[in-house]
């Protein structure tokens, strides 16, 4: 016991290191092009609400107008202790993304080796989920994206560990009729709910992941009712404790249990039509395996269909990838920013893939191909890093990306308008972070007055005129109508000047003055 207590402390330490490692790389990598930051505007986002609630103490965007607008108040909460000294608050977020890294690599480690039983394959899937560059990428973008990789591999793993495919017969205690007792699930069940809950903090999608345990409990133990209700009992008990406070305070703000986020993003995005569903499993399809390393590991993920139908295999844990792409296809069909709301699948089809790829090596030995077999895994581990440079380069853009274009346009807010300027924008994060400005949001993620006229650009200016809003800075592309009206009334005050985004068929951002 001793022996394995220090094998797993040790393999924590290495996995901690090496997440330091490539976190701090890709930093090195973009600080040679840019100053620290952050590669999306929506983390921005996450660190107005915390600065709000570290240095006020309520949950808000706007100073004094609290406001249930995000769907991960979890990382919220941890990022705010990055507020509590001047100038913490990066370093923070980056730290979080590294430990949070170093968690998930551990997780895969964990989930494969109960899966294989084998401790090579469990390093193998470790480290191909570390060395994973979108999931690096995410590490560090100061978003709450591996944290909630990390929830959901934990828990699938502490599913497929404590509510086993083949529970064991029996248990030495005898019942009162004198027979042995059946495996008891219950005493986990609350522990798996309370899992679920703080995954529910971290993005709504993670009750979804609790609900197929809990219908996969509810199927195989559908004869006993009475353990059923027992089990479902604990599970929802374990889910309610941290999400009713979130859900009360979200119906007290704005009617709806979910956050303001949610109805804004469906608004925007969702496309029920027959070409967009598809459109968006072709790009979700793209963007998994053939937008990183995964597609090698393709053949090992066919591979392990043979020993699930066998019952050799848990399948359970590849659920979990078809459901959540099927959630996003309904409500969320948007696969930018590299796929980021399909990161958190990436782990799961690794340490599947990493398993299948045991056995397609054993086949390889049988055909008498041993150089293949041995030089197979480092062929591998060389596109892992090769993609793994080519990630770097992409989050070095993505960073000066939103540096000079929303972070620039928030300082010069911040310079040129008056301290009691109200400023709407799309783009709400480095904007409401830098430019201390009342920021109006027309996506409707802090300001659910314009979710119903998302898209209506009329409505909106209109919108805008009646809160008086002094300025208006948008991407020219988000609102094209609104655009060449504004810009022929002679409106535009300022607009970065740089023109690398031509080659994407954009333009920068501009800002207008309305009044």
């Amino acid at each position: 016991m001793k022996k394995a207590y220090r094998f797993r402390l040790r393999l924590g330490v290495i996995w901690l290191i090496l997440a330091a490692a490539m976190v701090l790389s890709y930093l090195l990598i973009s600080l040679s092009a840019t100053p620290a930051g952050f590669p999306l505007d929506d983390a921005w986002i996450h660190q107005v609400f915390a600065r709000t609630l570290a240095q006020n103490g309520e949950f808000a965007f706007n100073p004094g107008q609290p406001v249930a607008g995000s769907t991960s108040p979890l990382w919220t909460f941890l990022l705010a202790p990055g507020h509590w000294l001047p100038g913490f608050h990066m370093a923070w977020a980056y730290t979080l993304g590294l430990v949070f890294l170093a968690l998930t690599a551990n997780e895969s480690f964990r989930l494969a080796w109960y899966l294989s039983r084998h401790r090579r394959v469990a390093l193998a899937a470790g480290l191909f989920t570390l060395f994973e560059w979108r999931l690096v990428w995410a590490g560090a973008s100061g978003m709450e994206t591996i944290l909630f990789t990390f929830g959901c591999l934990f828990l699938a793993r502490y599913y497929l560990r404590h509510f086993p495919l083949v529970p064991p017969a029996v248990t030495d205690e005898a019942g009162t009729d004198g027979k042995p007792l059946a495996h008891d699930y219950s005493k986990f069940a609350f522990i798996l709910g309370l899992i679920g809950g703080l995954l529910t903090l971290v993005r709504p999608e993670g009750m979804f992941l609790l609900g197929l345990a809990a219908l996969d409990t509810g199927w195989r133990n559908r004869r006993e009712i009475g353990r059923l209700l027992k089990i479902w009992g604990g599970i929802g008990l374990g889910w309610l404790l941290p999400v009713v406070p979130y859900a009360a305070f979200n119906y007290a703000l704005s009617g709806s249990l979910l956050p303001n986020t949610f109805g804004a993003k469906v608004s925007g995005y969702s496309d029920l039509s027959p070409g967009g569903l598809l459109n968006f499993l072709g790009s979700a399809l793209y963007q998994l395996f053939l937008a990183g390393p995964l597609i090698f590991l393709l053949p090992g993920l066919l591979l392990c269909w043979p020993f699930i139908k066998a019952k050799k295999l848990d399948w359970r844990g590849l659920v979990w990838p078809p459901v959540l792409l099927l959630l996003y296809s309904l409500r969320l069909p948007v696969t930018y920013q590299h796929g980021r709301y399909l990161m958190p699948l990436i782990p799961f089809l690794v340490v599947y893939g990493v398993v299948g790829s045991k056995h397609l090596l054993e086949v390889v030995k049988v055909m008498r191909l041993p150089r293949l077999a041995y030089f197979g895994p480092w062929i591998l581990a060389l596109v892992y890093i090769l993609w793994w440079y080519l990630g770097a380069i992409s989050y070095q853009f993505d960073v000066k990306l939103i540096n000079d274009e929303q972070v620039r346009v928030a300082q010069w807010l911040a310079g040129n308008t008056p301290a009691g300027a109200t400023v709407a924008t799309h783009d709400i994060g480095a904007i409401g972070y830098f430019s201390a400005r009342k920021v109006v949001d027309t996506a409707g993620l802090v300001s659910p007055e314009f979710v119903p006229i998302v898209r209506d650009q009329p409505a909106i200016l209109a919108k805008l005129q009646a809160l008086k809003v002094d300025y208006f800075a948008m991407l020219p592309t988000w609102y094209p109508d609104l655009h060449r009206q504004l810009e022929s009334q002679q409106a535009q005050v300022f607009q970065p000047q740089e023109t690398y985004l031509a080659q994407f068929g954009e333009k920068n951002m501009v800002v207008f003055k309305l009044k």
